[in-house]
């Protein structure tokens, strides 16, 4: 590297102090635009549409704390269930858009809703404010562990062979067991008779009693199963395999190329939430997501972390949506 000699000394330090100077005032000026004025001076509402200890009031608890750190105020986790996610998802469209109450939600509450209820209320788009992405959470392909199916494949040759034979488990319409279980028909040209019940913990008793053959779980609820032998694991939905399920393979690998489905959990606020805020709220919020203490914990539980914040998961939420529509018109799902 060529230096100019004939630079002094003195000019050298002043340019270098200029140097420090500019980027102490850029530094100082991107933690202004970074946290607003005044921003938060209160405690912050999280609402869980959903009952106590479920998946999501679970992940909203899991990042609460560390969240409240970052931010210098109190985390209150507020349950507010009922039909499906709706009456809490609800409360937070119509809440003051200020950043003092924000929305846990998921691909029920902020995609799917949108299709299978005629009148939920709200609009998962014109409503929200996207915040930050927290996880992507795929199922596993289960049957009973003295099931005589042993592979992916078992499964569809027997459902070709004799279509409607073979019945799977799902803890209502529009539910993660339900939804994968449409897609892998639609992309294995099966079909299957489809039994609905008020829970998943029924479905998997169920399956473990040989009342059904099968059921697409959610990986933290199948997990324990599992290693009990009562529930034997045949592929996960996800693309990769799954730190929680070790050996287990992705059905893409199994003999149904492109095969993927994957739920999410998202933080929201209310529309017409001040930018400098949502911006604010969203990066504190990815920040947390992004620690390798809660990214350990939410593999752990069978979770994918994600971290997207803002306009990239506005643009994950519209194609997520897009997607969801797509299935319900090829499977033909209709609201209730």
């Amino acid at each position: 590297m060529y230096f100019n000699s004939s630079l002094s000394n003195t000019t050298i330090v002043k340019w270098h102090q200029g140097v420090l100077i500019l980027t102490i005032f850029l530094l100082a000026l991107n933690i202004a635009i970074a946290q607003p004025a005044g921003y938060p001076n209160k405690p912050i509402v999280l609402i869980v549409p959903y009952t106590p200890g479920g998946g999501v009031d679970t992940i909203a608890r899991l990042i609460s704390q560390p969240l409240s750190k970052k931010l210098g105020q109190p985390i209150v986790i507020e349950n507010k269930a009922g039909v499906s996610g709706i009456v809490g998802t609800q409360f937070v469209a119509r809440a003051k858009p200020d950043g003092y109450t924000l929305l846990a939600g998921n691909t029920t509450t902020n995609a799917t809703n949108f299709f299978l209820t005629k009148n939920s209320g709200y609009d998962p788009i014109k409503d929200f404010v996207p915040l930050a992405l927290l996880d992507q959470g795929p199922t596993v392909l289960v049957v009973s562990g003295n099931s005589r199916f042993n592979s992916v494949q078992d499964i569809i040759k027997e459902s070709r062979a004799n279509p409607g034979s073979l019945n799977y488990g799902s803890s209502g319409t529009g539910s993660s067991h339900h939804l994968t279980a449409e897609l892998f028909q639609s992309m294995t040209k099966t079909k299957m008779q489809h039994i609905t019940y008020k829970g998943s913990a029924n479905v998997d008793a169920d399956i473990i009693g040989g009342q059904l053959d099968l059921t697409f779980e959610v990986i933290p609820v199948a997990v324990p199963f599992i290693k009990s032998h009562h529930l034997k694991a045949l592929g996960v939905s996800s693309k990769n395999e799954m730190p929680a399920l070790p050996g287990v393979k992705p059905i893409a690998e199994l003999g149904v190329p492109g095969f993927e489905m994957s739920t999410w959990k998202g933080i929201f606020a209310p529309a017409g939430t001040p930018p400098e805020i949502a911006d604010y709220l969203g990066r504190q919020i990815s920040e947390v997501v992004k620690t390798p203490e809660i990214e350990k914990k939410m593999q752990e539980l069978g979770l994918i972390p994600d971290g997207r914040r803002n306009a990239e998961f506005g643009n994950f939420l519209r194609q997520d949506i897009a997607r969801w529509e797509k299935l319900f018109k090829e499977v033909n799902i209709t609201a209730d």
